[in-house]
């Protein structure tokens, strides 16, 4: 499992080891697990789940993570060997990710609609558009939750959200970033940092003119003003700035948010040295989202301001996937990444940012090589520069997250590394 400070902790499995060529790992599994259901976990179920992850045809949306796999195999039920075509270092932490859950050959093909799993808390109710109910997993063989259920309620609007506030049938809300002064205001609830992994940039398609030069691209960096952008979203959220594609309280991290300070004339001066005219038409297309709607102005105003004539075009999110992501058609977009550890993109020849690096690939293979935690976080810091350096996005800031909680709650973890809501630790204190 990843645990609250993004580091790997024993769970399904108790301990890990990886051969000296890099390409087998053997993985010790826990003893006396079961399902929700009461089947057995063991080292069959756990390669039934990875190789179904890897076929062919699965359509599981994290299965680039798992492409160096080559097998999974039981050695006995308590032994996992994973067989791989290339090294990968980063697979134990693929492994804890939400989309490497395990799941049993006989109830696999039904978890869309009622998943079967071996955690702390059971799917219980399900209505679609509305709610999902879980229940305490009596029969857990870790800690047992102090919940005995939770439901986690759908809300489309921040008026639904103070409304069902107000009628007190919520106990707290995850992930706000908006809300009105008199519920910030109220006793008997309070604001709970919430650290995710919303990495926030202007996302450049690299192969397009003008932006396939590097001056341009460091023009950009150095023409955003990313503290006055990063307050779009009022006086209770305060966004920590980056200067590239890694989270600043991740292992590894490397300090460059100072490497393109803001400076319109530094700005300007790269682009008249690119051949860039002043008005050159760009068209900057904007995700429905606040950082979409709002902070595309702010970055049209800073980029206007040292002579670009900027369209703003909305997009719903399947015109962004469809235009953006998958038919690379744009020149500009404002993105969040909430994944965690996911440099590897840039080193993707069909990604959408267009970005073929020799130097990136090479680095991110030594990343993959790594032997030791050393070596590892030595390489990865390598990599953000390398990104930072080549100016491939404009890195903006981690998105602001707040939980709205009642004051008797607590146990909610404040660093989330994976987009997940932790509930083993969660309980009501007395008043």
């Amino acid at each position: 499992m990843i645990d609250g400070q993004g580091r790997l902790q024993p769970r399904l499995a108790t301990g890990w080891t990886l051969s000296d060529d890099g390409l087998r790992y053997a993985f010790t599994l826990r003893k006396g697990v079961r399902f929700h259901d009461g089947r057995p976990f063991d080292a069959q179920t756990a390669a039934f789940s990875i190789n179904r992850i890897i076929e062919p045809n699965s359509a599981n949306p994290q299965k680039v993570w798992f492409g160096k796999i080559e097998t999974a195999q039981a050695k006995g039920p308590d032994l996992l060997i994973i067989q791989l075509k290339r090294p990968d270092a980063l697979l134990p932490f693929a492994l804890a990710l939400p989309s490497a859950v395990m799941v049993h050959p006989d109830t696999a093909a039904d978890n869309g609609a009622h998943p079967v799993g071996t955690g702390p808390f059971r799917f219980a109710d399900w209505k679609r558009g509305h709610s999902t109910r879980l229940e305490r997993n009596d029969a857990y063989w870790g800690k047992k939750p102090a919940l005995r259920r939770a439901e986690f309620i759908y809300m489309q609007t921040a008026a639904e959200k103070e409304t069902l506030l107000a009628e007190g049938l919520v106990d707290g809300l995850v992930s706000v970033t908006a809300l009105t002064n008199r519920f910030l205001i109220r006793p008997d609830f309070q604001m709970i940092p919430r650290r995710v992994e919303g990495k926030t940039l202007l996302a450049i398609n690299n192969a397009r003119p003008p932006f396939n030069d590097l001056r341009v691209r460091r023009a950009l960096a150095h023409a955003i003003d990313r503290v006055r952008l990063s307050a779009l979203y009022g006086p209770p959220f305060k966004p920590e700035l980056i200067g590239s594609h890694f989270a600043p309280w991740r292992p590894g991290y490397i300090n460059l948010v100072n490497r393109y300070p803001y400076d319109p004339a530094r700005a300007r001066a790269l682009l008249r040295a690119a051949g860039v005219e002043n008005g050159a038409p760009v068209t900057l297309k904007a995700p429905p989202t606040d950082y979409g709607r709002y902070g595309s102005l702010k970055i049209a105003a800073d980029l206007e301001a040292v002579g670009f004539r900027v369209e703003v075009e909305p997009l719903d999110w399947r015109r962004w996937m469809s235009e953006v992501f998958e038919q690379k058609n744009y020149a500009l977009t404002l993105i969040v990444y909430i994944e965690p550890m996911d440099l590897d993109i840039y080193a993707r020849d069909d990604y959408y940012f267009n970005y073929n690096n020799k130097a990136f690939k090479t680095i991110w293979e030594q990343v993959l090589n790594a032997h030791s935690e050393s070596e590892l976080l030595h390489w990865l810091g390598e990599a953000q520069r390398q990104v930072t350096e080549d100016a491939v996005n404009v890195f903006l800031y981690m998105l602001p997250e707040l939980s709205l909680m009642h004051r008797r709650l607590t146990g909610f973890w404040e660093e989330t590394p994976i987009p997940s809501i932790v509930l083993e630790d969660v309980r009501w204190i007395d008043p």
